[in-house]
């Protein structure tokens, strides 16, 4: 937990490779849906790695099937923003 709050902390503070290195483990090896919400975005917005959409929604989606409820809210925006309205 303490990681997890370390690692948030770096994201909110601008220091996303410092950031990157405590999350990435954490939603990786620990499966940790908070860590995996915030290594989605820092993938949706090309915080610290290269912008990927694609990786964004793979980590949103591991955090939604562990309940997080950010990462289902994240995944159903970008759905409805990326589809056309005529």
């Amino acid at each position: 937990m303490e990681r997890l709050i370390e690692g948030i902390n770096a994201y909110n503070a601008g220091e996303f490779s410092q950031a990157y290195e405590i999350l990435y483990p954490l939603a990786q090896y620990e499966r940790d849906d908070e860590a995996q919400l915030y290594v989605g975005m820092m993938y949706f917005y090309g915080e610290g790695v290269e912008q990927s959409e694609e990786k964004a929604m793979e980590w949103w989606k591991k955090a939604m099937r562990s309940g997080n409820q950010d990462a289902a809210y994240r995944l159903s925006e970008l759905k409805t923003s990326t589809k056309t309205t005529f």
